[in-house]
This record gives structure tokens, C-alpha cells and sequence, in this order.
């Protein structure tokens, strides 16, 4: 059902003639008699009576006047709705974001993309690498800060910080102040693994290989925050990324050697955004910006 055609059939509620309505609402008058004709064609009954250029809505048109004043209605809100949800000063933004940059990385991007903009809003999803880049392919959300993409998948990610890599042990463990530690020095440790199914994990393991071991897995997590715990509490040694944000009863953290880095960005679907606010948020984050302490810009 055409709904400038219901706009009119309101209108001429109102005015109760062909010529005024069609006044009002610009259009010529066999124009608006065609929309009105089909209008009732298509409900099977006349909506007015005819007094020549007059107009009296009949009891069809008076029931039907209510659902469509209501239909418009809805249809005016979910409109207003929409292109509030789309503005780019106060829409809303998708964003997803791994759980080791929940307390550095997006607190900054928010708060200061937030002094710019202070009406957008966000709904925030976090999760893992191979969860946000499914919810980006089925358009759960908008954008994601994660690692790069597996291959073959499709989104676009640009980087925006590199987290060295380090050996993570006790504070009271022996080996934290031993000049020029290696990995392979710490081989025969009971290791706080990542799980087989983080990107980490198989990162790690080719490490240890490269440097001529197999690691003796005591305990494996998908949360850096618990292996942090853990190992902080001496139960084994680790290889993590370097917080931006040390706690007080965090690990030593020995950068490997050589160098090792973990990169971070901004992913999204390779679509265009769904909405103006979205594609607003990544032009923003893509652009170059100070890195945050502890972090490398790296884009």
C-alpha cells in the first residue's frame, strides 16, 4: 500500500476536498483523484461519499482513518528513529573489541571520540578474535579493535598499536632478574598457556619450537586477565603481551629477544558502513593519533 497515497487519503479527511488537498500537498488534482481511485480499489470499497468537489468520509473511510493515521504514524517514528540511530553526531556505533583492551584501548578511543561527538552512543560487544570477525561478517556489529584477520576473511583492518610480547613470571621467581633471559631459558617451567583455539596460542608454541622445546602446559585460559593472575601468584610462567596498564600484583615482564610484537587495529566489513555515524567512527579511528603509554603506534 502506497503510503503517500495514505498521506492523502488523511489529508482529505481533514479538508473534505479534492482541490484544497491537492493545494496542500502540491500535487494536481487528477493526480490525487488516480492515488485515491487505487486506494480504494485495492481495499474494495469506497471511502467517501461524493457531493460534487466535496468530499464526506463514509463509515469504510472513518474505520479505515484511524489504522491509517496510526500506520503513518508508526512509520514518521521508525523514520525518526532510524535517521537518529544513522546521524553522525548522534547515532549509534556497533563496536567490538578483544578482552585485553578493555581497560586501555577503548576507554581512550571512546572517551576521546566522545569529546568530539557527544551525542553518539555505543553499544559495546567483547568477545574473541574469531567471534568479532563472524559478528562483523554478519553484520552484528559495525567495527571491532582486534588482531588482523585470518586469511581468507574478508575485512578490512587498519593498525593502530603493536603490544610487545614478553616472558611473564613471578615476581619472586629466580630467573626475573637474570641479564639477557631467552625463552628457551624458561623451557623447563610449568608454562599459563593460552588455549588451542586463540591466535596466541599457535604464535606462542611456534616460538617455543623455534627456540627448541615444547612447553609443560600447567594451566590454559582464553582471558589474559586470569593468566595475569596466575602466574602473578607464582603457579608458572607465561608468554603475554605487555599491559598498558601494570597492576600491583601483576607479573615481570622480560621482552623476548628477539622482538616480538602483537598488533592491534581497527576491523570492518568490507561493505560499506550501514550507517553514517559508523563510517564517521572509523574515519576517525584510521586516522594517525598518539599512542596511549606502553603502546607503539604502529598506523
Amino acid at each position: 500500500m502506497d503510503v503517500q497515497a495514505l498521506r492523502w487519503f488523511l489529508s482529505l479527511c481533514d479538508t473534505e476536498n479534492m482541490r484544497d488537498t491537492a493545494a496542500m500537498e502540491g500535487v494536481n488534482q487528477s493526480t490525487l483523484s488516480r492515488a485515491l481511485a487505487r486506494l480504494e480499489s485495492e481495499l474494495g470499497v469506497e471511502l467517501f461519499h461524493r457531493h460534487g468537489r466535496r468530499l464526506t468520509v463514509n463509515r469504510f473511510g472513518e474505520l479505515f482513518l484511524e489504522h491509517a493515521a496510526r500506520a503513518v504514524a508508526e512509520l514518521d517514528a521508525a523514520r525518526r528513529r532510524v535517521d537518529a540511530l544513522a546521524n553522525p553526531d548522534t547515532g549509534l556505533i556497533r563496536l567490538g573489541f578483544l578482552h585485553s583492551v578493555g581497560r586501555w584501548l577503548v576507554p581512550g578511543i571512546l572517551r576521546d571520540y566522545r569529546a568530539g561527538t557527544p551525542g553518539i552512543r555505543f553499544e559495546l560487544h567483547q568477545g574473541f578474535a574469531r567471534e568479532l570477525f563472524a559478528w562483523l561478517q554478519q553484520g552484528d556489529i559495525d567495527a571491532a579493535l582486534v588482531t588482523p584477520p585470518p586469511a581468507g576473511d574478508g575485512a578490512r583492518w587498519h593498525a593502530l598499536h603493536e603490544q610487545r610480547l614478553c616472558i611473564a613470571l613471578p615476581a619472586g621467581h629466580p630467573l626475573a632478574v637474570v641479564p639477557g633471559l631467552a625463552l628457551r631459558d624458561v623451557r623447563d617451567e610449568p608454562f599459563i598457556a593460552f588455549a588451542p583455539t586463540t591466535d596466541l596460542r599457535r604464535v606462542i608454541d611456534r616460538l617455543c619450537h623455534q627456540a627448541g622445546f615444547e612447553p609443560i602446559i600447567a594451566f590454559e585460559s582464553e582471558e589474559i586477565a586470569t593468566m595475569r593472575g596466575l602466574i602473578g601468584a607464582g603457579l608458572g610462567v607465561g608468554v603475554l603481551p605487555r599491559p598498558a596498564v601494570l597492576e600491583h600484583d601483576d607479573p615481570v615482564y622480560r621482552p623476548l629477544i628477539p622482538a616480538q610484537h602483537r598488533p592491534i587495529g581497527l576491523a570492518w566489513s568490507p561493505s560499506p558502513p550501514a550507517t553514517s555515524a559508523a563510517a564517521r567512527f572509523v574515519e576517525y579511528v584510521t586516522q594517525p593519533r598518539p599512542a596511549p603509554d606502553g603502546a607503539v603506534l604502529s598506523g
